[in-house]
């Protein structure tokens, strides 16, 4: 498979995972609650160890979202460590691009059906990826590949931060491994799986609209916006609706619990920088809330 495939591959990964779904309206969706609505950049405390943060991502590589803002920059500039969902190195990179195609003989037309595919192939060709390689694409996988942006996967904002901490010589970690990602997708019925795919291929001529909507939500720091966004969606798609328990439980509330363990070190050594998708934070079950139950004293920054 070739590099800038492969790199497309991890981008969208990384997008979908922590923006979940929000154009094909199938991921976790929260009651709107109240909680922490507002706000990328959280001041973290704890008695005993030097403040750390915890800023709020879009996956995108846009000017608006790259263009760091005084207020972000300096608690990044300054942070001993920086983390954030997975490590991005070219062996993550490989393990993630193995994971999400046919290794047994199966194809994607085979499984998801020739009338199915012939749809999936023009747009797949409109991202860079010929039929001869979608076909052997997982439906999970295709679904991601087919919310991809046109756009650089190196210049998003996730990416930039990385490059920039490793720059300055910030000690990397990562919150998540990549067959854990993997999980929340390879756990799910075929049924569901094409489910999702027959979804993104209808709606795929709504994709730019919607991210755009989401980006001017984000751009205002409105994580309840965000939110409510997904809510309108899925209530003109109700036919998505018996997924949304098990996206819930999966995509937001195990890995908003993981990854509230797995930041504890750094959190306790101090002056961490921790970067997650924006709807992470938000909710009765977002990781602000989160922190805050675990009784660590939350200022927002930014």
């Amino acid at each position: 498979m070739r590099r800038s495939t492969l790199r497309s591959i991890v981008f969208i990964w990384a997008l979908v995972l922590a923006q979940c779904l929000p154009s094909a309206s199938s991921c976790a969706y929260a009651q709107t609650t109240g909680v922490f609505e507002q706000g990328l950049l959280w001041r973290i405390e704890k008695d005993g160890a030097a403040p750390s943060h915890l800023f709020g991502t879009i996956h995108l590589a846009d000017k608006r979202v790259t263009t760091l803002p005084d207020t972000v920059r300096t608690p990044f500039d300054t942070a001993r460590s920086f983390a954030m969902e997975v490590s991005l190195d070219q062996t993550n990179i490989a393990a993630l691009a193995t994971r999400m195609v046919y290794l047994d003989g199966r194809s994607l037309p085979g499984v998801a059906g020739d009338a199915l595919f012939q749809k999936i192939a023009p747009l797949t060709a409109g991202l860079g990826l010929p039929a001869e390689m979608a076909r052997v694409f997982k439906p999970w996988a295709m679904v991601l590949l087919l919310q991809m942006p046109q756009q650089d996967p190196a210049n998003v904002l996730d990416f930039m931060l990385q490059r920039m901490a490793a720059e300055q010589g910030k000690a990397l970690h990562a919150l998540e491994t990549v067959d854990e990602q993997v999980a929340a997708f390879e756990l799910m019925s075929e049924q569901d799986q094409l489910a999702l795919l027959r979804h993104a291929v209808e709606t795929h001529h709504e994709l730019k609209a919607q991210r755009e909507k989401m980006l001017q939500a984000y751009l205002q720091r409105d994580l309840g916006a965000m939110w409510q966004l997904g809510e309108a969606d899925i209530a003109r798609r109700p036919e998505l609706r018996p997924l949304k328990q098990v996206f819930d439980q999966r995509l937001l509330y195990d890995r908003n619990a993981r990854m509230l363990e797995r930041m504890q070190p750094q959190l306790k050594i101090g002056a961490a920088f921790i970067a997650v998708g924006a709807l992470h934070l938000y909710g009765e079950k977002g990781l602000l809330n989160l922190l805050e139950r675990d009784g660590y004293r939350l200022t927002r920054v930014y």
